[in-house]
């Protein structure tokens, strides 16, 4: 509904590429959304997972907390910050669609081990579906640019370092590969964390 408002919105193309990356953005989003359906509904069994209640909690909260900043209102159309946005929407929405690839019946919400991925973009960086999580979410921050925004963000990064901590936990326990898999990549930003 959204991406046919905003066609409704701008029925031209007109040479604006900014309401063009913009749609771009959003068919991305809903390219990635049905990835996520499809291969949640066939992924594999897991060989372990946790039972306790906090690590399902990080990942809940590191998934879902954004839809929170639905609620607040957007900031003024700015043309500078619509393509910046854009762009970064769109490049965090196609290495999703990447990272999923490569997990295909590994995706899991929770923090569970299903099997140990280490290609594709796992080859070097160890989440690289939450890398892209969060480039796509700077381009949907700079949609709000407020300070409300920007607090449910640092909020979100907690939980999602807190996933990320479970996750490892759970692989290592599962797969004894894992430690060697882990001194070889890097965590988040290749080259930096």
């Amino acid at each position: 509904m959204g991406l046919r408002s905003y066609v409704i919105s701008h029925p031209f193309f007109e040479g604006d590429w900014t309401f063009l990356t913009g749609m771009l953005a959003r068919i991305g989003m809903l390219v990635f959304l049905c990835f996520l359906v499809s291969f949640h509904a066939t992924r594999r069994r897991p060989v372990r997972k946790y039972e306790t209640w906090q690590p399902k909690l990080a990942a809940l909260m590191g998934t879902g907390l954004i839809y929170v900043v639905l609620l607040l209102p957007r900031a003024p159309n700015n043309v500078n910050f619509d393509l910046v946005s854009s762009i970064f929407t769109l490049l965090g929405s196609y290495l999703c669609l990447v990272s999923i690839s490569s997990l295909g019946r590994s995706l899991s919400i929770m923090p569970e081990a299903r099997a140990l991925v280490t290609d594709g973009l796992y080859g070097t960086i160890r989440h690289p579906l939450y890398m892209a999580e969060l480039i796509a979410l700077v381009g949907f921050f700079l949609q709000y640019r407020s300070w409300e925004a920007a607090i449910i963000l640092a909020v979100m990064l907690f939980f999602q370092l807190k996933r990320m901590d479970w996750e490892e936990r759970i692989l290592g326990e599962a797969f004894p590969e894992y430690a060697s898999y882990r001194l070889r990549s890097w965590r988040l930003l290749p080259g930096i964390y």
